[in-house]
């Protein structure tokens, strides 16, 4: 049995850390005081084999508001097919793109990811969009998993406005309505909603076709109704994630081994919800 499944990775390759990531790069290495280091395919998967754990990788796509080459679904698929043993690949399209945008969840779709995934603050674009839409639409009918962050970002942060990066798209209620609209499409809210945590958490908790990432959080900061609320009606609906390279699977696990919660939400956290969403695994 594996040890965990990280439900939130970006990968650190050159064409994503020198790609869509490079407007933002040096902010980001301010704000979290360190530097992220760019990894070959084969050295990110050796990190997560001797852990004895699967990566899903987040591809990434703003380049309807930014113009930069998008980290999008061809070269997810490239990475994963470079260990398709620890690796789940989650392509990206922006959805601002219209008929381009359809054409790419398509196209992941013909790649064989699992996946899509959003991220409406850096894209610009809420996903109740008019034009994100159809996107979800055909998502829903090719059976992809939609990955959305929201909450904060750290990009952008310190920029002067923030680099133009608003968060208000990336609101977990408009989770909500694309879950109404599209039943049979599976939503994960990435970073448990961040600034709306009650807010997505409610959401999750209404609708059973949406999920939770704990990606961003400490789970040491877990206050009791939190803690009572996983213990009882989210314990299938979460799962860990680790933000990487923006944050350490090894420090997150150290902190959530602490809080010492029983052995069942853990299994769930760590493996069996992930696979359920991802690996379509019973």
């Amino acid at each position: 049995m594996i040890a965990y499944i990280d439900a939130h990775v970006h990968p650190p390759v050159a064409s994503f850390v020198d790609g869509p990531l490079a407007p933002y790069r040096r902010g980001i290495e301010a704000h979290l005081g360190t530097v992220i280091e760019v990894l070959e395919p084969v050295e990110l998967a050796e990190h997560y084999r001797q852990r004895n754990a699967r990566a899903v990788l987040h591809g990434w796509d703003t380049s309807d508001l930014t113009r930069e080459t998008p980290f999008g679904s061809a070269k997810v698929a490239a990475v994963v097919a470079e260990a398709p043993d620890v690796f789940v690949g989650l392509g990206a399209v922006d959805p601002g793109l219209g008929a381009r945008s359809v054409a790419g969840v398509h196209e992941t779709a013909s790649l064989g990811l699992a996946g899509l995934s959003f991220h409406p603050s850096a894209q610009g674009l809420a996903p109740t969009s008019r034009r994100a839409l159809p996107v979800f639409e055909a998502a829903e009918e090719h059976g992809l998993v939609c990955v959305v962050h929201t909450g904060a970002t750290r990009l952008g942060a310190g920029m002067p406005g923030g680099a133009g990066i608003r968060l208000s798209p990336a609101r977990p209620i408009y989770v909500d309505e694309i879950a109404a609209t599209f039943p049979e499409l599976i939503l994960v809210i990435a970073h448990v909603g961040d600034l709306w945590w009650g807010e997505a958490v409610a959401v999750a908790e209404h609708k059973p076709n949406v999920y939770l990432d704990i990606s961003g959080q400490d789970p040491t900061q877990l206050d009791a109704p939190s803690r009572r609320r996983l213990e009882a009606g989210l314990v299938d609906k979460v799962m860990f994630g680790s933000d990487f390279p923006f944050g350490s699977p090894d420090q997150w696990l150290a902190k959530w081994d602490a809080l010492g919660l029983p052995e069942k939400i853990t299994e769930a956290v760590l493996r069996e919800t992930a696979a359920r969403v991802f690996l379509r695994s019973d």
